[in-house]
């Protein structure tokens, strides 16, 4: 039991200590993106290049998706509660939402696509080195 938070305990701070710099290198730099976004992209390749270890980051990684819909309950209570406000634009909304929704599906499909033809075509080149 101990073992296994300690495990979280390590996962969750590389993880947060990926976000700091992040959101330091994008306040440093004012780069025209989220720190999150830049902490995603950081963590992946990080990842990639081993610099962090899969195992160190894999259990709290899965508890976080494990419990990811809660974390969306405030943001549906505050919108059920202001529905006096929305009521009038509820239709544009909801085209808003779907269209956007489809949109973010679209490129992070492409991107999806594309980095995975860009790991199997580096995993050619080694094929080719030896």
């Amino acid at each position: 039991m101990i073992e296994k938070f300690l495990r979280l305990l390590k996962g969750f701070s590389i993880i947060i200590t990926i976000q700091i710099i992040s959101d330091f290198i994008v306040k440093l730099t004012h780069l025209p993106i989220p720190g999150s976004i830049l902490g995603l992209v950081l963590f992946v390749l990080f990842l990639k290049f081993k610099i962090v270890n899969k195992n160190h980051v894999e259990d709290c990684v899965n508890l976080i998706l494990k419990y990811m819909p809660l974390l969306f309950v405030p943001l549906f209570v505050g919108v059920v509660s202001c529905y006096d406000i929305f009521k009038n634009d509820l239709l544009k909304l909801l085209l808003i939402i779907i269209i956007s929704t489809f949109i973010v599906l679209l490129f992070t499909a492409l991107t999806v696509e594309t980095i995975i033809k860009f790991i199997k075509l580096s995993k050619l080149k080694e094929v080719k080195r030896k």
